[in-house]
């Protein structure tokens, strides 16, 4: 009997490990890739003086022609689960970049950056004043994805 449970124990660690490893994964994994685009993503954790720490979903996207590229997407966001705007039909999930001839453009933790999507606040609930609940990227989707 104690041999059952422990196989049972060990399986169920290990499939919390691989769940865990999947859903923030340390390298980039690649999220779409065609002759002409790469597109990778990572998440990454950003620490701030003047704002909460947070964990971002870090964008890399590789131009693999000798042509400058246009890409257009819509992002979907899903936190706990729940889709937060694919009912709307909200401008400000809506991206669009150039990418010059053989470049690789790269998101980072710094304001503005269109190469990043907010997966949660790091610091600890009880030292987020106001904040009653730490919400988490669950999904998300780069939607209508067009390559000119």
């Amino acid at each position: 009997m104690s041999k059952i449970l422990l196989a049972i124990f060990i399986a169920f660690t290990s499939l919390i490990s691989i769940n865990l490893s999947a859903t923030n994964p340390a390298d980039w994994e690649t999220y779409f890739e065609n002759d002409s685009v790469k597109i990778e993503y990572k998440y990454q954790n950003c620490e701030y003086t003047e704002q909460f720490n947070s964990e971002f979903v870090i964008l890399r996207i590789s131009n693999l022609n000798a042509n400058s590229l246009t890409l257009e997407w819509t992002e979907q966001l899903w936190y706990d689960e729940n889709c937060i705007n694919c009912e709307t039909g909200n401008n400000e999930n809506r991206k669009q970049i150039t990418i010059l001839p053989s470049v690789i453009t790269e998101g980072a933790c710094n304001m503005n950056n269109p190469f990043r999507i907010f997966s949660k606040f790091t610091e600890q609930l009880e030292d987020m004043p106001g904040v009653n609940k730490i919400s988490a990227l669950t999904k998300f989707e780069l939607i209508n994805l067009k390559i000119k």
